[in-house]
């Protein structure tokens, strides 16, 4: 029913443009209505974009409100080249251009009002409201954002206190799957140089996954939000800023449904999934209850009219604890539980000279240091683990599975020829019967500790320069020199072993533990080092066509910064990670500012790739060198007023990524030939804004939009295992499942669409809406494989089903 509600309210949209397009021509051309002009600070000034020589995507508020994309998720889908993977709070994924920044430094830097968040983990789910933009940068960019802008970087940007008046705004909404969202703030401009504005979010939303196990229906969420902002102008040289933020986020759960195990009888992404807790995983449901405080001080004194000194300060506090059942069925086989605390600190004084000249420049300095301390415990029950081990341990003893229960069946060994189930597993440990002859119970209580430590302090050294060559021609430079300090340290520790191996052992493996390094129980193992620090820098030219049109030229250096990785007690330091990028692209606005576009063309090449995959022995994501890579692609960004009611925006990205076949050194490749993850080929949005004028009454705007991504992979491993051939090179090995099914890590092509449908009033002052979402229930994958992929038991997360909203919002 709500289909074909929204169907028809589409159609009908559609059947009204011939009559908006017949208002239109009755209106006089100096009163047309033209594109806004729009305004960044990418280039730490504030300048129109068609003054900037880069590749930027800028979406205000009231154009992420119309689109329904309230979540960086969503609004990732109407900007060219962006992809994101949030399913967990503490492990996102941010793909920008094919290059996913998720464990490790960022390659996809990630910033709040200008300062750097630290970690995607730091940033995912970031409330976006109340927001004066969110830009998106592509290429690298250190000059501008360092802190691991390899590719590129996102900058959320609230909005400030004002002192131009009183106001205020509410925004209630609700719609399926219980969901609620209440929003609003309130300017307070105390006097003519003190401003406060207080603004929160309330969003909460029951699970769209069934679960049939003993945790609640997962990929729900419950959100709260709070943001203070001050401004204060004491003096005409004097402005400051401030922002406190605080968020508290607590999910259901992220689905993690079996591609092995069946529920209800079947296997189905799409269907229910059996998804249980434990007393070790200390929540009392599934998911992640995360807390998040910052503070940014931005403080700008102008000397003169050419002179200006800023100041950014900002702290940040993160504190989470998150439970996963990474098997995806309704029994312990891989329970985790992980609590961290993490904190980052940012200082950067900058000097911008601009006196309406041909030049202006800034230079700069910044201190960046950023701790995590993580907590893992590992549970299992060891009648389960022995069966998802036992093909390994059989062909460590030279015998297959099934000749290993018909030997124990031939000796009468009580339950033997459940030997190798899942539905009914073992109860003694195969490797006592084999070795010592013993009926050794298996403890359905095995648990295990790893804490481990990750922090980073960075000193850098950044100036920028341009220089307007003629009244059309341009130059920039920028270069920025980083030093990166490194510091880790693990220790592991046997909660629970089996109590008939006097709790020192598992009987599975007759190894302390499954995941933990048996060398670091009760022994810390730590490691730091200050690699040499490196130049990243950037150079643009651009030429002004004409006074609408800008094109220009860019070549940049981006770095991933040096990594520490762990095997057992021993650390190794791993190569930081280049990319070397040439780009050309044009911004222009056409036919009377009616229609403006931004694109670009790019190449780009990556030496001593980083990925990054969960090691199954150590219990912990460790990074490591995939060798090199080459990247290029072709962007479009563009809007365009069809009629003064009708605008249309579209998007579209094409990106070509993937591994080269061997490394500087003429070494074969692992991934030789494979396609990035997260990374479609051809992607493309559409959407229409369009307004049906009531007269007095107000007006009905109508905004459909399509999301359209060509097929790709969730993994770097493009869905295969490898082995050494023998001759430098490598054998590919399907993945399977333990019943020899192949796994399918791929997602075929496949569209979205949304409609939202509202009235506003007159004065604009109030205003109702409908939203549907994925309209036409679209089943889409968002990822295969996670941590039980390690274990050959991939799960699997579906996309967004079909939902409906309808909201209403009061202006004060």
């Amino acid at each position: 029913m709500k289909t074909s509600f929204l169907c028809a309210t589409a159609v009908a949209a559609l059947s009204m443009s011939g009559q908006l397009t017949a208002h239109a021509q009755t209106v006089d051309q100096e009163d047309a209505r033209r594109l806004d002009v729009v305004t960044v600070t990418t280039q730490k000034q504030t300048q129109s974009l068609i003054d900037v020589p880069i590749n930027i995507s800028v979406t205000d508020q009231t154009t992420i409100d119309k689109l329904g994309a309230d979540d960086i998720e969503d609004l990732a889908n109407f900007i060219p080249g962006l992809q994101v993977q949030a399913q967990s709070l503490n492990a996102p994924s941010y793909s920008l251009r094919g290059v996913v920044s998720d464990g490790g430094s960022p390659r996809v830097a990630l910033f709040q009002n200008g300062v750097s968040i630290g970690t995607p983990g730091y940033a995912t789910n970031v409330a976006i409201y109340d927001m004066e933009r969110v830009e998106v940068v592509k290429g690298p960019q250190a000059t501008l954002f360092g802190q691991g802008a390899l590719v590129g970087g996102i900058n959320f940007i609230q909005n400030r206190a004002s002192l131009e008046g009183n106001s205020g705004q509410i925004t209630l909404e609700g719609g399926d799957y219980s969901s609620v969202r209440a929003e609003g703030f309130y300017n307070f401009a105390v006097s003519d140089t003190l401003a406060v504005r207080l603004a929160g979010q309330i969003k909460n939303m029951d699970g769209y996954v069934p679960n049939t196990a003993n945790s609640p229906d997962l990929m729900g969420q419950d959100t709260t939000a709070l943001r203070g902002a001050i401004h204060w102008e004491p003096t005409s040289q004097l402005t400051a800023d401030v922002f406190l933020n605080y968020q508290n986020d607590d999910s259901t759960g992220t689905q993690f449904t079996s591609g092995f195990f069946e529920v209800n009888g079947k296997v189905d992404p799409y269907g229910a999934t059996a998804m249980n807790i434990n007393a070790d995983q200390v929540r009392d449901k599934l998911g992640n209850d995360r807390e998040i405080f910052d503070a940014t001080v931005n403080l700008e004194y102008r000397f003169n009219d050419a002179w200006t000194l800023t100041s950014l300060t900002d702290y940040r506090d993160l504190s989470s604890n998150e439970a996963w059942d990474s098997d995806g069925a309704a029994f312990n086989l891989l329970q985790f539980y992980q609590a961290r605390e993490g904190e980052t600190f940012n200082q950067e004084l900058r000097l911008n000279y601009d006196d309406g000249g041909r030049l202006t420049a800034f230079f700069g300095a910044n201190y960046f240091d950023y701790e995590t301390r993580d907590s893992l415990i590992f549970s299992t029950d060891e009648r389960y683990a022995q069966t998802l081990f036992l093909p390994q341990i059989a062909a460590g003893a030279g015998l297959t599975v099934a000749q290993i229960r018909g030997l124990l069946m031939a000796q009468n060994i009580p339950g033997a020829e459940n030997v190798g189930s899942f539905d009914n597993p073992f109860d003694y440990s195969v490797v006592g019967l084999l070795t010592q002859g013993a009926l050794i119970p298996l403890n359905p209580a095995h648990a295990e500790r790893s804490n481990t430590t990750d922090a980073r302090t960075s000193y850098d050294l950044f100036g920028d320069v341009t220089y307007d060559v003629t009244d059309r021609f341009t130059l920039t430079g920028g270069l920025r020199y980083t030093i990166n300090e490194l510091s880790a340290s693990s220790e592991a520790e046997l909660i629970r072993g089996n109590p008939a191996l006097g709790g020192t052992l598992n009987a599975v493996t007759f190894a302390p533990g499954f995941l933990i390094n048996a060398a670091l129980i009760g022994n810390r193992a730590s490691y730091s080092a200050d690699p040499d620090g490196a130049f990243t820098w950037r150079l643009n030219a651009s030429y002004r066509l004409t006074d609408n049109i800008n094109t220009w030229l860019a070549y940049g250096r981006g770095r991933r910064p040096e990594a520490l990785t762990a095997s057992g007690t021993t650390y190794t330091v791993l190569d930081s990670e280049k990319l070397d990028n040439v780009e050309a692209g044009m911004f222009g606005r056409f036919f009377d500012d009616r229609v403006q576009m931004t694109t670009s063309v790019y190449y780009g090449q990556y030496k001593d790739f980083q990925t990054s995959r969960f090691d199954p022995i150590n219990g912990v994501f460790i990074t490591e060198n995939s060798g090199n890579a080459t990247q290029y692609g072709f962007e479009f960004d563009g809007q365009a007023l069809v009629t003064d009611n009708i605008r249309l925006l579209a998007t579209y990205g094409y990106n070509f990524s993937e591994y080269d076949d061997e490394d500087d050194d003429g070494n074969a490749l692992q991934f030789a030939g494979n396609t990035f993850r997260l990374s479609p080929e051809n992607s493309f949005s559409l959407a229409a804004d369009m307004t049906v004028p009531l007269g007095a009454r107000g007006d009905i705007s109508i905004v459909p939009s399509y999301i359209w991504k060509s097929g790709h992979f969730f993994e770097d491993d493009n869905g295969y295992d490898y082995a050494a051939d023998g001759n430098g090179g490598f054998v590919r090995i399907p993945e399977m499942y333990p019943n020899g099914e192949v796994v399918d890590e791929h997602q075929d092509a496949y569209g979205v669409a949304n409609l939202r449908v509202a009235f506003d009033s007159a004065d604009q002052r109030w205003g109702v809406y409908v939203l549907g979402e994925n309209v036409f229930d679209e089943e889409y994958l968002i990822d295969v494989g996670n941590t039980g992929g390690a274990f050959g038991l991939h799960t699997i997360i579906r996309g967004k089903p079909q939902m409906l909203k309808a909201g209403l919002y009061v202006k004060f």
